[in-house]
């Protein structure tokens, strides 16, 4: 048999030191391998422009994390990947989406402007310069103003600044990342903050970029970690336009509590149809059929008073004419029955006056008469004194 000498110290201590490396470089292999049975999320393929292939990444999905917990040191400063911007700030040449050394399918561009996030994919020379998927967005004031950046990390739900919490969250750099419109509750999409999601399409965020759940799927299930995002602004939404977002805030029951987009089976916006509403809207439609007619009958009945008024009126005015032409024709014979008999009144006056006229002739030619005789008598009586 053999005999296993003692160790002495120095050699218990080298075996005591390789058992403990080896532990280490265990634990530091299982860090560094990648769990490939994390979750994965699937959506339905949602898209207005163009199908695309849904691609589930095998990626790391971080299940929970506070937005807090991300680097904080991470500069959001302009032109990180290549190409130092010499055009301007709103101007964006698509020729210049070169082909990404990563092999990406998408290229993202965020126009902050328009509030329109647009998804291009691959020419045949490589460049991205095909537009495949317009999405609304809002994005706020820490938004990068320029500059290109690689996706990175991705999470399901997402701690938000002021206790809120956002479902698809797609990091873009730092704190800056694509997610859905805010929840009160983690992991509850039925606490959907309405009254923001309205706000889609606006400038409402911190600086995040909210979308609708459906596009914030897409980003998360399509856009692999080392997609470029590009940042820049201008009033022109892009060659897909601006898509609409539908206003919830008014909606019945807990439909309002939801976004309409997200593909969650227990989601109410699913079973909803607008045509159960038909009684309302026939009702709306009756009562605005009734009030419209009402309006109508009344404006009629208003319509023909006025006319049997004006009717009054013309009559009247006939009346008053006919009346007036009779005052005026009374008023001529009254005035020639006076002038008649100021004419008689004046007639005796007249006669005395001639009478008058013709007694002072009459005496005036008495008078000439006696003088002229006179005058004869006394001439007679110088003829006679001389004589």
């Amino acid at each position: 048999m053999f005999k296993i000498k003692s160790l002495n110290q120095s050699q218990k201590n080298i075996i005591v030191g390789i058992i403990l490396l080896i532990i280490v470089i265990s634990l530091i292999l299982v860090a560094i391998i990648p769990d490939n049975k994390t979750n994965k999320v699937s959506s339905k393929n949602i898209e207005n422009e163009e199908e695309l292939p849904e691609i589930i990444l095998n990626e790391e999905i971080i299940e929970y994390v506070d937005i807090t917990e991300l680097e904080q040191n991470t500069v959001v400063e302009e032109n990180i990947i290549e190409n130092e911007k010499t055009e301007k700030e709103n101007t964006i040449d698509n020729n210049s989406n070169k082909n990404n050394s990563d092999g990406t399918p998408y290229y993202i561009k965020i126009n902050y402007g328009a509030q329109v996030v647009t998804i291009y994919k691959k020419d045949a020379e490589g460049n991205y310069t095909i537009p495949v998927k317009a999405m609304v967005c809002s994005t706020g004031v820490a938004t990068p103003k320029s500059g290109v950046y690689k996706i990175q990390y991705r999470w399901k739900w997402l701690g938000l600044q002021g206790d809120v919490y956002g479902q698809y969250a797609t990091q873009i750099v730092g704190n800056i990342l694509f997610h859905s419109v805010p929840y009160l509750e983690r992991g509850n999409p039925a606490s959907l903050e309405y009254w923001e999601y309205d706000k889609l399409g606006t400038y409402a965020s911190a600086g995040c970029i909210r979308l609708k759940v459906s596009d914030a799927i897409w980003i998360f299930n399509n856009c692999e970690r080392g997609t470029q995002v590009e940042f820049y602004s201008s009033s022109d939404p892009g060659p897909l336009g601006k898509p609409s977002a539908q206003k919830i805030s008014n909606a019945p029951g807990e439909l309002k509590n939801w976004d309409p987009t997200d593909p969650n089976s227990s989601n109410p916006w699913k079973n909803y149809k607008p045509e159960e509403n038909k009684d309302t809207d026939k009702n709306i439609s009756t009562n605005i059929n009734t009030n419209t007619n009402e309006n109508i009958d009344s404006n009629t009945n208003i319509t023909n008073t006025n006319i049997e008024d004006n009717s009054q009126i013309d009559n009247s005015q006939e009346e008053n004419d006919k009346i007036n032409t009779e005052v005026n024709e009374n008023t001529q014979v009254d005035k020639e029955n006076i002038e008649n008999n100021k004419q008689e009144n004046d007639k005796p006056q007249n006669e005395e006056q001639d009478n008058q006229e013709n007694k002072d002739n009459e005496d005036n030619e008495d008078n000439k008469e006696t003088k002229d005789d006179e005058e004869i008598k006394g001439n007679e009586e110088k003829v006679n004194e001389i004589i």
